[in-house]
């Protein structure tokens, strides 16, 4: 299924450089995809960058969780708060 925001959100070909420095720094490494969140909080760069390395340091450096451990809180968490993902 196709992700179709229906709010405005910089193309991955953005003229702006702030936005193309943004994408290749959190483009996910093995499949080449942004997050759903970095596209939605594009258009204010710098933000979505804060963001984006506070998501990967709560889910790497989360001390002895295992990745089970981890995948499990996310599901429960988003579960909880009624997150689709």
């Amino acid at each position: 299924m196709t992700w179709t925001p229906w709010i405005r959100i910089e193309p991955e070909d953005s003229p702006q450089e702030k936005v193309q420095r943004l994408y290749k720094k959190t483009r996910k490494p093995l499949t080449g995809k942004l997050s759903d969140l970095t596209q939605l909080t594009s258009l204010a760069p710098e933000l979505s960058e804060h963001l984006h390395y506070l998501g990967v340091s709560v889910y790497r450096d989360v001390g002895s969780l295992s990745l089970r451990e981890k995948e499990v809180a996310a599901l429960v968490t988003s579960a909880v708060i009624g997150c689709v993902h």
